[in-house]
């Protein structure tokens, strides 16, 4: 399969099924099948139709390859795709002796005729191909072909989204937006590596896991932002987190230490950060998690947050060092299914000796039961241990997880790569899957 042409294929193929579509096939099929040939409004925004790469990035034409590999007309002998045969009720729309594409991920030969009640599970097939296929010239390293938001609508409506059968959620820490910037400011400890730093990349790659895994949600855990951090860096975050916000992948988070530091910089090159994270919320590319109970992409899971020393954005000024008490946390009853807890504060037994929050006193306090909870601020797994040192029980049982910095501020990540953690919650219990940044 390697020696034919990945882009040409596709292109040749999928214009014989756009080509055979009868006229009664559902609209939104046909439209789908259009943005990826020539491009249309169900094209994701950075991507481009097969048709405009294939005369980008092939050297030749495609009726060339159709001489070489076909009849002159249309190609036969695919060598870089996987084909089929149509299913039986497609053979009448389709030209006699032709294949079609088969979804690369499933299995599945793509429908002909697609009726209302299948365009779903077809734009879910169609959604499996990549958006830049193999040809002569390398592409943008663009990775998502059709629209986000509707290919998430399609499995939400085939019963993949956030449902009862569970929700997807990526769990990131500590990302400290501007960390790069202590050379410049003065401010902080530094690593010896912080030269290799650049955490509007760290914002990129969470991004772009987020969008490949298709998740429900984002969850932070705080220090989204360093204490001294730029207009710039502020920008591309801004852009990431929109990104997310069309594709209906909501970001919820709480604050952490370094978040409320960022509301009062020092620096002239600094910005306000707080005002930053306040416009955010007011844009909704930020949901700020309290101890009301949030539903997590509006399924089945509610999210519960206590930000760094119990206070939240509305207050970020008046940030104080007092802490607080497991008591004092008004945790609102929650609905039936799961519910996740997020702290920023280092917590026992995770923190030893230096926690700032007891989690076997705060469990036993609330009124509401949690299936696990999901803390910040640690820097490290707890005794150095990359395999089980960011996963602990409390007295109860509750499992406690940790992902780590996803940017890499602790000696500890000297020659390891921070990652986030994807989260599957449903009420047979939490999963795990980490991916590096």
């Amino acid at each position: 399969m390697d020696s034919g042409n990945e882009l040409t294929e596709l292109y040749d193929s999928l214009s014989v099924l756009y080509g055979s579509l009868p006229s009664g096939v559902d609209s939104e099929w046909r439209l789908a099948l259009r943005s990826v040939l020539y491009g249309d409004e169900l094209l994701a925004d950075e991507a481009s139709c097969y048709g405009a790469q294939q005369k980008e990035r092939n050297s030749g034409k495609r009726k060339d390859y159709a001489r070489r590999h076909g009849d002159g007309d249309r190609v036969t002998g695919f060598s870089a795709i996987r084909v089929a045969e149509p299913r039986e009720s497609d053979k009448q729309y389709v030209p006699s002796g032709a294949k079609l594409p088969v979804a690369p991920e499933s299995g599945e030969v793509l429908p002909v005729n697609v009726a209302s009640a299948e365009v779903d599970w077809g734009i879910s097939l169609l959604a499996e191909f990549p958006a830049e296929p193999a040809a002569d010239r390398l592409g943008d390293g663009v990775n998502v072909l059709l629209d986000p938001a509707r290919v998430r609508r399609t499995r939400e409506n085939r019963g993949g989204g956030a449902t009862a059968s569970g929700t997807t959620v990526l769990f990131v820490s500590d990302t400290h937006l501007g960390y790069e910037n202590r050379v410049k400011t003065g401010s902080g400890e530094q690593v010896s590596w912080i030269g290799e730093i650049n955490t509007r990349e760290t914002m990129l790659r969470i991004r772009e896991i987020a969008l490949e895994r298709e998740v429900d949600a984002v969850i932070h855990t705080g220090d989204l932002l360093d204490h001294e951090v730029d207009g710039v860096t502020l920008d591309a975050a801004t852009s990431s987190l929109r990104d997310l916000a069309r594709s209906e992948i909501p970001v919820y988070c709480i604050l952490g230490t370094h978040d409320h530091q960022s509301a009062d910089p020092r620096h002239p090159t600094s910005v306000d950060g707080g005002a930053w994270l306040q416009q955010q919320v007011q844009d909704e590319t930020l949901v700020e998690l309290s101890a009301s109970g949030t539903a997590v992409a509006g399924g089945p899971v509610d999210a519960y947050g206590v930000s760094a020393k119990n206070v939240g954005l509305d207050d970020i000024r008046s940030y104080d060092l007092t802490g607080w008490e497991p008591s004092e946390i008004p945790f609102e009853a929650a609905s039936p299914g799961p519910n996740i807890l997020c702290l920023h504060e280092r917590v026992t037994p995770y923190g030893g000796d230096e926690a700032d929050v007891d989690v076997d006193a705060l469990l036993a306090a609330s009124p509401v039961t949690f299936d696990c909870v999901l803390v910040g601020d640690e820097h490290s797994p707890r005794g150095e241990n990359f395999e089980t040192g960011y996963t602990f029980a409390a007295a109860d049982g509750t499992p406690v997880l940790y992902t780590g910095p996803a940017t890499r501020v602790n000696d500890a990540y000297e020659n390891r790569a921070a990652f986030v953690t994807e989260l599957s919650v449903s009420a047979a219990g939490v999963t795990t899957t980490r991916h590096s940044i």
